[in-house]
């Protein structure tokens, strides 16, 4: 019994160890995932700011 003790904490724990894994290229998937979207999000202001400046309003 003490050998199917053994494999079965070592299967647990290598279960663990890929699932942390995972866990983390998520974690820094998502943080690449944020900083493109606020890249976008700062360049289409960006556009946008400088579309204001070319045709300003007209103030009657």
């Amino acid at each position: 019994m003490t050998g199917q003790y053994t494999a079965l904490l070592l299967l647990t724990t290598v279960i663990w160890i890929l699932l942390w894994f995972g866990y983390r290229q998520n974690k820094i998937n998502d943080e690449i995932k944020k900083k493109e979207k606020e890249e976008r999000i700062n360049a289409k202001i960006e556009r946008r700011k400088k579309l204001e400046n070319l045709y300003p309003n007209r103030k009657k």
